[in-house]
């Protein structure tokens, strides 16, 4: 932080003040009273320093995100500062400050993660004209710097950082809800889920819902979005009982998911059935499955080994395995962005290369698969516009980081999984696959045919596949599809996507009305 001056006027009591010697030509003046001793003069006291809310906002790559920094006096020490920031798209609240510089001119705190070494902690950095509420400056954080903005809020003014989120639910519901826990038989763990059923009670059709990739909780939050708890909400008030659970080692539910097979999912979702069909509103013979992203695959493999599935959602599921998904993946990421395909290309051989070597049955060396992940990362690094060189220690931590992610039981799991084979053996529960086409994390032209074609040569004769226009990954309607579009968008599911589900799946598990008279 550079040093700021104040202009201090000095001398005014000083003895120095008066020793200068110089021949009065103006006219006597009136006698003057007699200066003040100045051992009795007082300075004027310290003006109080009061609490102050900046929010702020980083300009990420792909992205941003919003914060809010508290800021007030620190009680133990005068003249300092204490505060706390919010995240909400991080899901972080109060957390501590440290560093706090608040000077008529410049603005600095940093944020340290736990145990987090000094290259991580997060440095802000801002600058403003005297005393002005905005500021602009840098944050940095592991060699990497990203563009900063600031502005204090009015007293009793709200930061209203939260995205605007308006499909969620909000009590009171017009249906029943309870919070529920099962064991399952996989190393005896409890899942922790929430259960809702339509009102008036009755025998109503029943959804597990099954969240994508990642330990996830049981809405499947993401970027600052609940798309199960709209979905719940939606089906429930249509008539479709439901169960949405928190992932192995979220929430409520023991384990931990990046050491799970997905045999062990597999026999999760199969206690779940078991919990749900023995619930006095639930009709047995219509629950069903519904997953999205990789919880698609998890529905596929449940739907082709327990018969008491009575029908089958796949919302942007998989329809090749996961090994050539990801490199199709990363192209129409990098593609949207605006990426050449001769830029895009060397990834791609990178990331193969990677790969194969994670799934080769002679594993190599770790060194050998950080020397591929290097390679990986420069390319990536090289294709990202405005993206600044990463120091050596930063370039350590990403290789280290994307390694120890690659090289997990549920990423190896989701690399070997061909969802054709289960697929193939899905004969009679009706099957619903959607995918956006905008999705650039499961692209639609190349899974959504192969899903069809694999349930077909099942000979499944009630399968409904539909490429939805204008749609991204979660189902929102997007722009181009990017990731960094997620959090912007106000809508968690676009109404259509919410209506086909809950019409489809009544359409089969309800008689039909009896024929007017």
């Amino acid at each position: 932080m550079r040093p700021h001056h104040l202009a201090l006027v000095t001398c005014l009591f000083a003895p120095a003040c008066k020793t200068s010697q110089y021949i009065d030509t103006a006219p006597p003046q009136p006698e003057q009273p007699p200066l003040q001793d100045p051992a009795s003069v007082q300075p004027a006291p310290a003006p109080q320093l009061q609490p102050e809310t900046w929010v702020g906002r980083v300009e990420l790559l792909g992205g941003r995100l919003d914060f809010a920094a508290r800021l007030e006096p620190d009680p133990e020490k005068p003249g300092a500062w204490r505060g706390r920031m919010d995240i909400p798209l991080q899901g972080v609240k109060d957390f501590p400050l440290t560093n706090i510089q608040l000077a008529p001119e410049s603005i600095e705190f940093t944020l340290a993660p736990p145990g987090a070494p000094e290259p991580q902690h997060a440095v802000f950095i801002a600058e403003r004209p005297a005393h002005a509420g905005q500021a602009t400056g840098e944050l940095t954080q592991n060699g990497q710097t990203y563009k900063l903005t600031l502005r204090r809020l009015a007293p009793g003014e709200s930061p209203q950082l939260t995205p605007k989120r308006p499909q969620e639910p909000k009590p009171p519901f017009p249906y029943q809800t309870r919070d529920i826990t099962f064991q399952s038989p996989a190393e005896k763990l409890t899942i922790a889920c929430t259960f809702t059923a339509p009102q008036p009670a009755g025998k109503s059709p029943a959804v597990i819902l099954l969240t994508g990739s990642g330990a996830q909780d049981r809405d499947e939050a993401i970027m600052g979005h609940k798309p199960f708890a709209v979905l719940a909400d939606h089906l429930t008030r249509a008539g479709v009982a439901t169960l949405r659970c928190d992932d192995r080692g979220v929430g409520g539910s023991g384990g931990r998911l990046d050491r799970t097979t997905h045999k062990a999912q597999q026999q999760d979702v199969a206690a779940a059935l078991t919990w749900l069909q023995g619930q006095p509103e639930v009709d047995p013979a219509h629950t069903g499955v519904l997953g999205h992203s990789e919880g698609a695959n998890i529905a596929m493999l449940t739907a082709a080994a327990d018969k008491r599935v009575a029908f089958v959602v796949l919302l942007a599921g998989m329809g090749v395995p996961g090994r050539d998904l990801l490199p199709m993946q990363m192209a129409a990421l990098y593609r949207a962005k605006g990426a050449s395909e001769d830029i895009i290309a060397p990834m791609v051989v990178a990331e193969n290369k990677l790969l194969d070597a994670l799934l080769a049955r002679k594993k190599p060396a770790r060194a050998d698969l950080e020397l591929l992940t290097s390679e990986l990362a420069r390319q990536q690094i090289a294709a990202t516009k405005d993206s600044p060189a990463p120091t050596p220690e930063l370039l350590a931590q990403i290789i280290k980081q994307t390694l120890d992610a690659f090289d997990t039981v549920s990423m190896l799991e989701i690399l070997r999984h061909d969802p054709r084979v289960p697929l193939k053996k899905i004969k009679k529960p009706p099957v619903l696959a959607l995918n956006g086409a905008l999705d650039l994390q499961v692209p639609h032209t190349e899974n959504l045919p192969r899903i069809e074609q694999a349930l077909r040569a099942a000979g499944n004769k009630d399968v409904t596949a539909k490429s939805l226009p204008g749609l991204n990954h979660l189902f929102q309607h997007a722009t181009t599809g990017g990731i960094e579009e997620y959090s912007d968008i106000e809508e968690t599911l676009a109404p259509e996507v919410l209506t086909e589900i809950s019409s489809w799946i009544l359409a089969r598990t309800r008689p039909p009305a009896p024929p007017a008279k």
